[in-house]
């Protein structure tokens, strides 16, 4: 987790955009230029909340205690609502819509790319280009590899925080081989002709599966407050 977690609680009133005598909006100034924003035109959320534009996991938890988690996930914020959506233009069919009146907290987690786990445990740069090239090349084209891609941003950003609070630890040790050992079957695969290049990318899935799951027991284990051994 790159650039930490930010919690935003829903318990003030957004500030007006009028000044506080007539409650028209304010003069720009000569030469200023733009439009202001409405909800049909989201006014992005404060820097230290949208970091650099990148996706991030979002959790939303509701007045009533309702938890909602978007992966991969884009966060925008109007005056009385905060919208979270897959793509970057926020379309509507791609875009939940959270009333702030309904809401109990947005808590927002940035990260440098989509690869949680491998950014947890092995965030060196070769590493990450390495399945991040595995991944777009050939899972996401693939009919096959898409749901495996979708399952994993869906599952592995909270997996991903334990790894990443527990650096140190067996299991971050044990995905970290894992994980690099993944990485350099990425890159021989890229060298290797088909149908070899096909075989070295069905190990490297198997192999990500089984770091996948190791991730996610010591993520339950952590959760019941068993320890994990350094």
């Amino acid at each position: 987790m790159d650039d930490g977690t930010v919690d935003r609680p829903i318990d003030e009133e957004a500030p007006s955009s009028g000044s506080a005598d007539d409650g028209a909006a304010p003069d720009p100034g000569p030469g200023a230029t733009g439009s202001t924003a409405s909800d049909d035109e989201p006014a992005p959320l404060a820097e230290e909340a949208v970091g650099d534009g990148r996706r991030k996991y979002v959790e939303v938890v509701t007045a009533d205690g309702d938890r909602h988690e978007h992966g991969d996930s884009y966060l925008r914020e109007t005056e009385a609502a905060f919208l979270v959506s897959t793509a970057p233009g926020f379309p509507r069919g791609e875009t939940v819509t959270y009333g702030k009146d309904d809401l109990a907290r947005v808590s927002v987690e940035q990260h440098h790319s989509s690869c949680f786990i491998t950014t947890a445990v092995a965030g060196e740069e070769e590493t990450l280009a390495a399945l991040r090239g595995f991944r777009d090349d050939a899972l996401a084209p693939s009919p096959a590899g898409r749901p495996l891609v979708t399952l994993y941003e869906a599952v592995s950003p909270p997996i991903a925080a334990t790894l990443a609070a527990r650096p140190d630890g067996a299991t971050a040790r044990a995905v970290r081989r894992l994980v690099r050992t993944c990485a350099r079957l990425a890159r021989r695969r890229e060298r290797a002709a088909p149908p070899r290049s096909a075989a070295i990318g069905a190990l490297l899935v198997a192999i990500y599966a089984v770091g996948l799951v190791v991730a996610s027991v010591g993520h339950v284990l952590a959760a019941v407050g068993v320890g994990d051994s350094e």
